[in-house]
């Protein structure tokens, strides 16, 4: 394990890692005191948490296993945000379906970069000009991330229309994080410009607007099904039949 200080990049990063951490104890603190929801996105929540935990200790520390446990656990994430969705907007069957062949993808790649971590191997799966690039970990979080955007616009007409300018902030922040991720850790301009450690902040900020955006959107089908917004969410497939 390095020893002595971080450089400035790490730190920002390392810092920033809190950023994930507190947006995950915010969302949760908010299902408690604020509005309930479901199970599935406490659960979502939690995972954010979890998540800013080894993504701390991967900047602050540096060691391969820290790296597997960081994008393991945003795999996880994605996966559970996967599940929340499908879970609001769709059969049982279909959740079963997607949400079991996800799930599988995942652990798959995680047992792949535990693979590659025992053996030394450290490959960029695509590269962009010493700018930065993407792991192979990292590429399979960028397609479950657009699976959720994807499965939750295919159902937009059921969203309420007061929640869908949230769901615009919560997509253009997504877009804005996919931006700064292509860059490397250290990529830094400008002064002050850390990509990676901006896209930490841009990334918690997207996931309190998601809490909002679904506050709202449970909230509306609770006054319109006259029922309690948890049990509004886990009504919609029901609703709808698909």
């Amino acid at each position: 394990m390095p020893n002595g200080p971080l450089s400035p990049p790490d730190l920002a990063n390392t810092v920033t890692s809190f950023c994930t951490i507190l947006a995950g104890a915010t969302a949760l603190l908010f299902c408690r005191f604020v509005g309930p929801q479901p199970a599935r996105w406490r659960f979502a929540y939690g995972c954010l948490f979890l998540t800013g935990l080894p993504t701390f200790g991967w900047h602050g520390f540096g060691t391969p296993l820290l790296q597997v446990l960081d994008i393991g656990s945003n795999l996880l994430l994605a996966w559970a945000l996967q599940w929340a969705v499908l879970g609001d907007f769709y059969a049982p069957a279909t959740r079963r379906r997607v949400g079991v062949a996800s799930g599988v993808v995942n652990a798959l790649m995680v047992l792949w970069m535990i693979a590659d971590a025992l053996a030394g191997r450290d490959r960029l799966a695509v590269e962009f000009a010493g700018f930065g690039g993407f792991y192979p970990g990292e590429l399979l979080l960028i397609l479950d991330s657009v699976l959720v955007v994807a499965l939750i616009y295919a159902r937009r007409g059921l969203i309420p229309e007061a929640a869908r300018p949230l769901l615009h902030v919560v997509t253009v922040t997504f877009l804005i994080g996919l931006g700064l991720a292509t860059a490397s850790g250290d990529t830094v301009h400008w002064r002050w410009v850390s990509y990676h450690a901006l896209w930490h902040v841009v990334g918690a900020f997207g996931f309190v607007v998601l809490w909002a955006f679904n506050h709202v959107r449970f909230g509306a089908a609770a006054r319109v099904g006259a029922v309690s917004p948890a049990e509004a969410s886990g009504n919609v497939h029901a609703r709808t039949g698909r």
